[in-house]
């Protein structure tokens, strides 16, 4: 027989002596949880609150068995009396979340996660984003939103800048492209927009001047 049941038998053995005067009741309940034998444990526990009822980790301990059981609805009842004791209690504030969102009781939930926030709890920040999604805000909310907006000349107007074709980028390579394609005149602008940032451009400006050549324009068209 390993010793944890060993242990276990004897702190039975001295709950059953003193049934109703003992706190033994709780590492005896947890004994049988982490065995498995939830049924047993919950009793014990059971049997125990009704003696010490503001036992906050009996209390959450009752609450984990119902949440495994998928029983949300019973849980939220020992949940939120442990969390009533123990405002603090971060196992219980977590599992009673749960049971509110199983139930749909947002706004219960999102209350709870907030109280985690405020606690440190990380994990409770995404699930406020989670939820918020899902809480409808209160009519009196909307209410109080329409008569502070008032008519539309209380919402601000935004203008929406109309989008400029961007201008393609000038580069030698691309009047030579369009010179090789046989776009003689979109390859002559591009050129000179290349010109017009950078007059001291030599490629530019000698195969700009072939170009003006090559289509017979004369010196003095070429400026």
């Amino acid at each position: 027989m390993r010793i944890a049941e060993k242990t276990a038998k004897r702190i039975e053995k001295y709950y059953r002596q003193n049934a109703g005067k003992s706190l033994y009741f709780y590492p005896l309940a947890v004994y049988y949880f982490n065995t498995k034998k939830y049924d047993v444990a919950y009793q014990i526990l059971l049997d125990g609150i009704q003696k010490f009822p503001r036992y906050c980790l009996a209390l959450l301990k009752i609450g984990e068995i119902l949440v495994n059981e998928g029983n949300f609805e019973s849980a939220v009842f020992y949940l939120e009396t442990a969390v009533n004791i123990e405002r603090t209690c971060e196992p219980a504030l977590k599992l009673l979340a749960l049971c509110y969102e199983k139930t749909g009781k947002f706004e219960k939930a999102k209350a709870i996660y907030e109280r985690l926030v405020f606690l440190g709890d990380e994990e409770a920040k995404a699930k406020l984003i989670e939820l918020a999604g899902r809480v409808k805000p209160k009519k009196d909310e909307i209410d109080n939103l329409v008569e502070e907006l008032g008519s539309d000349e209380n919402i601000p107007k935004i203008e929406l800048e109309e989008e400029e074709e961007e201008e393609e980028e000038a580069t030698i390579t691309l009047a030579k492209l369009y010179e090789k394609q046989g776009y003689i005149n979109d390859a002559i602008d591009v050129y000179k927009r290349i010109l017009k940032k950078e007059p001291d451009n030599v490629e530019a400006k000698e195969a700009l001047d072939k170009l003006l050549n090559d289509v017979g324009l004369a010196e003095g068209e070429k400026k």
